[in-house]
């Protein structure tokens, strides 16, 4: 069984100067490539899908009707958060000489990487506040998993920071969303005191 890295040992790792005091959400990783070695390229790519997956999800949710107002207000400033990711994880792609994607994420590739990444759910089956923000958690969840593996493989000081800082921002919108799922049940918006990747 692998063990899971400790709060204590993500500081030591690097992580306070990227700006990740806060502890993520357990995601579980693939193992069938947890181990493999990945490029920069390779890392940023996989977290740009993720945010592409993210903005979409963002937009259908806003979209669907079935948000209290209170709650649209309250995460509606995320999305321009995930807009911003995709644009500097893009540029930092074309830094590096990788090709980034460009251009909205289809509604079906969306449900395929649902699927890849085992989340439930849909992107077209948004009926109520509860379908909308399960999503949200889910997809927050994915995003700091996949920045938590990029962190173990990034070669570059100023692209681990970036990682740890996007990472960050990740944990502070599933904190709120949760909170506001659940509403009362602040255990239930607490992070995770442990870590795992996602690939």
């Amino acid at each position: 069984m692998r063990r899971l890295a400790t709060r204590r040992e993500l500081v030591a790792g690097g992580l306070v100067a990227g700006g990740l005091a806060a502890a993520g959400v357990a995601v579980a990783a693939d193992s069938a490539d947890a181990d493999a070695p990945v490029s920069d390229g390779e890392a940023l790519s996989k977290a740009l899908e993720v945010e592409r997956l993210m903005v979409l999800a963002y937009r259908r949710v806003l979209a669907s009707g079935a948000l209290a107002s209170d709650i649209e207000r309250a995460i509606a400033p995320y999305l321009a958060h995930e807009v911003e990711h995709v644009s500097t994880v893009a540029s930092q792609l074309a830094a590096i000489g990788s090709a980034a994607p460009t251009g909205p994420l289809s509604v079906d590739a969306a449900g395929d990487m649902l699927s890849k990444h085992n989340i439930p759910g849909s992107l077209t089956d948004l009926h109520s506040q509860n379908d909308c923000l399960r999503l949200l958690v889910n997809l927050e969840s994915l995003a700091e998993g996949v920045y938590f593996t990029a962190l173990k493989t990034l070669s570059k000081p100023g692209l681990q920071q970036l990682a740890a800082q996007i990472m960050a921002c990740e944990a502070q919108h599933w904190t709120a969303v949760s909170g506001l799922r659940n509403p009362g049940q602040y255990v239930k918006a607490v992070p995770w005191p442990f870590v795992t990747g996602s690939s």
